[in-house]
């Protein structure tokens, strides 16, 4: 471009001025164009007057009144005014991606770091997506077809893993919900799209002779990781709730640890049973440091900076498996389906099981009954009434 001359940048139209005139098929009508927020496009609108013409005596008179609609029309068009938001929510036409972001920001002050994880990660994906594929996308215009397209493309490119996808698909749900709820959208467009079945989970219990050499390793090894067994086990506290357990928590007269709702999976809160071997191993851990040091920190220890992350442990674990040859089905969360496997077998009703795991419902709970017992054949032959 010559340096002599000024590029010239054009606003976009947002409307033309409306104009009186008449039409032979439709008499006489008033005609102007407006920009659709939904297509960014010109829409025409017009006014049929022909019911009105009829109320004036002359021509002249019907003009004056026209040109009066006309100037009305005009000075609202150049104020800002749209037929649009007259008959339909303005919300409906706001950018897919800035609800998205509002969303986030709600969430944020609303739920736990370790929880907006999982959110932030959604939004990540689910932005990338609009912004490549439908980059000026209105909130009415996002539909089921998009939907489905959507997670077809997450499946693809992301995961051909079926919980992912659930677990992505339920992010979704999620989002749109709160979308309709703050009247972005008049339908959820992912309520219809079926979950996949996930296959069964790769864990299976450990029994009692691979926790003896469990137990024989750790302590040889890393005492400490006996402590978090147990936790895992008789107590039936996750690994990640183990991490942000504090010395405070402790009741070891009362042999139990209360979890506030703020540390705990489902946020409910929750008094975990201990052991009397775990007392006393507890009772020595924490000898001397205060209820606000993290139970598990800086070289094992309680501490006030930080906690050892769920990672470690697991960390811990794998090498254990790997030097006891032990299959990788036997995982560290393997310990609390077993604990509640085999408090479901020792007769504790399934009520107060369900309640010390932290279930939402029984059906949950007894789910951890189908894995298989070794000892069954002999239980039934033993004990079985005879023919």
């Amino acid at each position: 471009m010559p340096s002599n001359q000024q590029q010239i940048f054009t606003a976009p139209v947002k409307y033309l001025p409306a104009v009186l005139h008449r039409n032979e098929a439709m008499g006489w009508l008033v005609e102007y164009y407006v920009l659709n927020p939904a297509t960014d496009a010109l829409d025409r609108k017009r006014i049929r007057l022909n019911k009105i013409r009829k109320r004036y005596r002359t021509q002249a008179d019907f003009r004056i009144a026209a040109n009066d609609m006309v100037a009305t029309i005009n000075t609202k068009l150049a104020g800002g005014w749209t037929p649009f938001g007259e008959s339909e929510n303005s919300r409906y036409y706001t950018l897919l991606i800035d609800v998205l972001q509002a969303y986030l920001r709600e969430k944020a002050k609303e739920l736990k770091p370790d929880t907006m994880r999982s959110y932030s990660s959604f939004a990540r994906i689910f932005g990338t997506w609009l912004t490549k594929n439908l980059p000026a996308c209105k909130c009415i215009l996002f539909n089921r077809t998009l939907a489905v397209r959507y997670m077809d493309d997450y499946y693809e490119h992301h995961t051909s893993n079926a919980r992912t996808y659930n677990n992505q698909l339920k992010m979704a749900r999620a989002f749109f919900s709160w979308a309709k709820e703050k009247c972005y959208i008049k339908e959820n467009p992912f309520e219809l799209i079926r979950t996949k079945r996930p296959p069964q989970k790769k864990r299976t219990i450990v029994q009692a002779d691979a926790r003896q050499q469990v137990r024989a390793y750790f302590e040889k090894h890393r005492p400490e990781m006996i402590m978090i067994c147990e936790l895992v086990y008789t107590s039936l506290i996750r690994p990640v709730e183990i991490s942000r357990l504090t010395v405070g928590m402790l009741n070891l007269p009362g042999r139990y640890i209360q979890l506030p709702f703020d540390i705990t999976k489902n946020a409910h809160a929750r008094n975990a049973p201990l052991s009397d071997e775990l007392c006393q191993r507890l009772q020595q851990h924490i000898k001397g440091y205060p209820d606000n040091y993290y139970l598990f920190g800086e070289h094992w220890l309680p501490s006030a900076n930080r906690a050892i992350s769920s990672k470690a442990y697991r960390k811990q674990w794998f090498a254990m498996r790997k030097k006891l040859k032990l299959p990788e089905t036997m995982q560290l969360y393997s310990l609390r389906d077993t604990g509640i496997f085999d408090k479901l077998k020792s007769g504790i009703d399934p009520l107060t099981v369900m309640q010390a795991a932290d279930h939402h419902d029984l059906a949950m709970t007894t789910r951890y009954g189908n894995h298989v017992d070794p000892h069954m054949i002999d239980v039934i032959a033993n004990h079985s009434p005879e023919f």
